[in-house]
């Protein structure tokens, strides 16, 4: 028996993974700010992979940063199936460039390449493209280069091996959701907040 509009069954949520990521931290976030409670997080390496797994399916979604260089890509894919439903705001966890210890001046850094513009690429003689910040500490850890950009909490879980090079902290960030009802019917969908746009009170002196 198909579940009722008001009962979808189970959700699920797909995002990057593997556990630890940015992405399954706000996936997780926004479920229960949306007041879920029925849910799976299945996690993916490739975007276009998630978009293979909600395609027919009305209780599956897909989430990505907008900062992942693929966002137009997965919005165009499949453009009369699935289709942008919502997005958010929220931050990632807190993003470091850490170094093995042993390194004094590292030369070669891994990074997920939705965080290259925090970092000057004149500084690294080789950089290599890794899929996930998990897997960056991972690898960092394993020695197959000498720094890495990744979540700060891998310094104080390894203090021995790693030092922090350059803080850059949580990143507010915008996140997209699609899904395969389409949403917009011609109106702005959003919160209005016109307390962006008026002048702010000057402080007293």
């Amino acid at each position: 028996m198909e579940a009722s509009a008001g009962q979808r069954g189970t959700v699920t949520l797909v995002t990057l993974g593997p556990t630890g990521t940015c992405h399954e931290r706000a996936a997780t976030e926004y479920v229960a700010f949306q007041g879920v409670e029925d849910f799976e997080i299945e996690m993916i390496g490739d975007f276009f992979d998630g978009l293979e797994r909600i395609r027919g399916r009305d209780n599956a979604f897909l989430i990505q940063c907008s900062a992942h260089p693929k966002v137009h890509e997965i919005t165009e894919r499949y453009w009369a199936e699935v289709f942008v439903v919502d997005t958010f705001i929220y931050p990632t966890k807190a993003l470091a460039v850490l170094s093995r210890r042993e390194a004094e001046r590292p030369r070669t850094l891994g990074l997920v390449p939705a965080t290259a513009g925090y970092i000057d690429r004149d500084d690294w003689e080789e950089i290599i493209d890794v899929q996930s910040k998990p897997t960056v500490a991972e690898e960092l850890l394993a020695g197959r280069y000498e720094a890495g950009l990744t979540h700060l909490e891998h310094a104080t879980l390894h203090p021995d091996e790693l030092r922090v090079d350059l803080e850059i902290g949580e990143i507010d960030t915008t996140w997209v959701v699609y899904g395969t009802r389409k949403r917009f019917q011609g109106d702005v969908i959003g919160i209005p907040s016109p307390e962006l746009f008026r002048q702010p009170t000057p402080a007293l002196s």
